[in-house]
């Protein structure tokens, strides 16, 4: 199948959706249908088409439905960016408490949220043994972050650590640890050597988030 034959009988519109889509997944990582409705709903009509043009240009689309996300994953480490050892702890961190929310307190995938002041407590009680990032570094992450669609940062009247960080369900495998033993021991590896990379995909040393 090659790109030509994916956009027979679509009309202009619709090979602008195409491309709009595939450039969007390759940016961001992610299409979230309450932020684009629109975009999102013909996606899911043309579904097959736009697997077939994922896999064309690298990437293998993970269609969460439940969380009404469609989820970029790169096939090829050329597309992936590796993290810095600050940018993989706060990676880890939200991931972590992403899924406690989910797994211990309940909370529904779309709905796990807390202030920035909170997250900074919670990193620090998990990486006291390092180095963390400064207040205006760790808001850069975050925002490195936003823009690869793991989290959405919303502001708030006052400091920056007041602002709220929703973390998006995407995170689950864009960053995927199969449970908290295996972050645990990844957790271990990054106190023991004091820096480490992460994944995007499969295994969780060895990538990062798509650049």
């Amino acid at each position: 199948m090659t790109p030509a034959s994916l956009t027979q009988q679509l009309t202009d519109s619709e090979q602008e959706n195409l491309r709009e889509a595939i450039q969007r997944l390759l940016a961001y990582g992610a299409i979230l249908r309450e932020e684009q409705r629109d975009l999102y709903e013909w996606c899911r009509v043309q579904r097959a088409r736009l697997d077939e043009l994922a896999a064309l240009v690298g990437i293998r689309i993970q269609w969460e439905e439940a969380s009404r996300l469609i989820v970029a994953l790169p096939l090829n480490s050329r597309l992936r960016r590796r993290l810095r050892q600050d940018e993989t702890l706060i990676v880890m961190a939200l991931w972590y408490d992403f899924d406690r929310a989910v797994q211990e307190d309940g909370m529904a995938l779309d709905e796990v949220e807390f202030p920035v002041r909170v997250f900074m407590e919670s990193l620090e009680s998990k990486f006291r043994q390092l180095r963390l990032p400064s207040e205006t570094r760790l808001r850069e992450i975050l925002q490195f972050c936003e823009r690869k669609s793991l989290i959405r940062l919303r502001a708030m009247p006052g400091p920056f650590a007041d602002a709220i960080i929703r973390v998006l369900p995407g995170i689950r495998f864009v960053v995927p640890f199969p449970d908290l033993a295996e972050w645990q021991r990844q957790h271990e590896r990054i106190v023991q050597a004091g820096a480490t990379t992460t994944t995007t995909e499969e295994d969780p040393t060895d990538g990062d988030p798509q650049d």
